[in-house]
């Protein structure tokens, strides 16, 4: 017995040490923890936390360089690259209050190019929770001067672990991105059964981004500038040092922030032991893997957990480059006692994995999809928010046939993906939310046996250049829990005025008028489909329409005449099925024939506009 003590000992603590002091200069600091307001529960409303997040303009001096770019920080704090890390605990509701203090700038009306600068939203990339409005909706935005109200409810299901959030407003994420626009998330990991000697190690919250002010000027940007070359680096510091105690394992959260979202090996120097825990905020299903080589293969939009513990001083690198210094200091407190393995100090342990993330190789699936991923399209469309690439019934597994992701990385909103076999890094049986390769992947969309939510989930390419010109889609998912709504006790909204600079009132038409038609097809079974329009009403200053009623009539395969259609929304949008339906390579044509509004000034559309499929 005396003996295997002594083992585990020699192996949790190297034999020889050179470490030097940590340096006092440019040294990599955690970015500061976001401060949430708790509201305690009250008149039968539940307790739930907020907060407020800003954007605006700021110069940064970066090792001597200059850097006038976008960035974030909560309110009444500095404005810094990465912005503050946000931690939240699951089965726990939070609101988030987003503020965009940059320039007024009216949106365009250009749709899949680069465009609108100073135009934002926030998604929260990896989290479980839904695509809808007021959560994790990417399709709302704010323009300068304006803010909106988010609400996350965190699953009391969802796993703890490492994620990030960054602009995505479809035309000027990859703008945003690439000057700085991103921070850290932490979905606490406290509730989580893992090994004491794991949840006692020393964590460090690591931010690798690639800012590049080359991107100024893309998109009509003229806010970028300064003296900053395209380059790595960690938490805002470029070849800064990470201290850390010598032969001391400690929980590095890493996230690699780069708009180019292309595979890059991770890898740090021979002084250091490195074990794997976590990808994209999944434990792995054995943890930890030791990291013999000291390189982990990452997306520019992935995370992940490791354990590390250096002997001496050493170094973090990315491709060729050198990234970081580290600092092994022996005059720093050590802790033998943590360490990444099971309680004997030398086996692997399984970790818990909640419904959503459960095994599904062995699982019958209800439904198959191919996406094949393009340099500025996805299974040959470009985005169109009016049309989903798939229509979903929340019902069972989904198993996808990846395709192109090897140069187009693969990313899904709202649920991680287990990969059916190995696939280059990627490994069978392991959860992602980012994919560089060809691969089968499964996730559960019934509501029996995962947390499934209803409506919008958005896949694209993480080459953010490419997602901006098209390279986007979304699935409609039928079924599963609704969005979040606010809190009853105060007042909150999607979008407010905040009166940075008020935006100049829009000019008020007189005529009714059809801003866009999209047909196509949906299954019904049995292998029919119907007819759908998907109509645009504005009038003839390009304001969308609210509350318009669209008349219309379907020719070709399908011929039925609308009399009536759904009131149009605050986007100006109305859908129009038909009863009728019809098998085969359906040829549709949709005609509006008019259009009109109750109690407003707005003349009706006569006439006849027409798109076909």
């Amino acid at each position: 017995m005396k003996n295997k003590f002594l083992l585990v000992l020699l192996l949790m603590v190297p034999f020889v040490t050179y470490a030097t002091q940590c340096p006092t200069s440019n040294v990599v600091e955690d970015a500061p923890l976001f401060q949430w307001t708790e509201h305690p529960a009250a008149n039968g409303e539940p307790a739930y936390f907020s907060g407020t997040l800003i954007i605006d303009e700021v110069n940064l001096i970066i090792n001597g360089e200059t850097l006038n770019t976008r960035a974030y920080a909560q309110e009444g704090q500095p404005l810094a690259i990465p912005g503050p890390t946000i931690v939240m605990e699951p089965g726990k509701k939070y609101v988030l209050k987003f503020k965009n203090l940059l320039p007024y700038e009216p949106i365009s009306t250009a749709h899949n190019v680069m465009k609108d600068p100073n135009v934002t939203n926030l998604h929260t990339h990896g989290l479980h929770i839904s695509g809808e409005s007021p959560s994790d909706d990417v399709t709302r935005f704010f323009e300068g001067g304006y803010g909106g109200d988010y609400v996350y409810d965190i699953p009391s299901d969802h796993m703890g672990g490492t994620f990030w959030y960054h602009a995505h407003h479809h035309g000027s994420t990859f703008l945003q991105i690439s000057s700085g626009a991103f921070g850290m998330i932490i979905i606490d990991d406290k509730f989580d059964p893992i090994p004491q000697n794991v949840a006692d190690m020393q964590e460090r919250h690591l931010t690798i981004g690639y800012l590049d002010p080359s991107v100024a000027g893309t998109g009509g940007d003229t806010l970028v500038s300064g003296t900053l070359a395209p380059g790595w680096n960690v938490n805002g510091k470029v070849s800064g040092s990470v201290c850390m105690p010598a032969n001391t394992w400690q929980h590095w959260r890493i996230v690699m922030a780069d708009a180019n979202s292309n595979t890059e090996a991770l890898s740090f120097g021979s002084q250091c032991e490195v074990a794997l825990m976590s990808r994209d905020g999944v434990w792995r299903t054995k943890v930890p893997k030791d990291i013999t080589d000291n390189i982990i293969s990452l997306t520019g939009a992935s995370r992940a957990d490791i354990a590390l513990r250096c002997s001496a001083d050493s170094t973090v690198s990315v491709g060729n480059q050198v990234v970081a210094n580290i600092s092994a200091d022996s005059a720093l407190p050590a802790n033998p006692a943590v360490h990444p393995y099971d309680v004997d100090g030398v086996s692997q342990w399984n970790s818990y994995r909640p419904g959503y993330l459960r095994d599904l190789r062995a699982e019958p699936v209800t439904n198959f999809e191919t996406v094949n991923m393009g340099a500025r399209t996805i299974n040959g469309s470009k985005f169109d928010i009016n049309v989903p690439t798939f229509v979903t019934q929340a019902d069972g597994v989904q198993e996808w046939n990846v395709k192109g992701a090897t140069k187009h990385p693969f990313h899904l909103h709202v649920y991680h993906f287990q990969a059916q076999t190995n696939c280059g890094d990627y490994e069978a049986g392991e959860y992602y939310d980012v994919m560089a390769a060809a691969c089968q992947v499964r996730f559960d969309l019934n509501p029996q046996t995962s947390t499934v939510f209803e409506g919008k989930t958005i896949m694209h390419c993480h080459i953010l250049d490419h997602e901006d010109q098209g390279a986007m889609g979304w699935m409609d998912v039928i079924g599963g829990n609704p969005a979040p709504v606010y809190p009853s006790s105060v007042t909150y909204m999607e979008k407010y005025q905040i009166g940075v600079q008020p935006p100049p009132p829009p000019v008020p038409g007189t005529v009714l008028d059809v801003g866009s038609i999209t047909v196509t097809t949906s299954g019904i079974g049995g292998g029919r489909k119907i007819g759908v329009a998907n109509i645009v009403v504005v009038d003839e200053k390009g304001n969308l329409v609210e509350g318009a009623v669209v008349s219309g009539e379907f020719s070709g395969s399908i011929n039925e005449v609308i009399s009536a259609s759904a009131a149009t929304d605050v986007n100006g949008q109305t859908s129009i099925n038909s009863t009728s339906s019809a098998k085969g390579n359906l040829s549709v044509t949709f005609c509006v024939t008019g259009i009109t509004v109750t109690g407003n000034v707005l003349q009706p559309f006569v006439g006849s506009v027409c798109s076909s499929l």
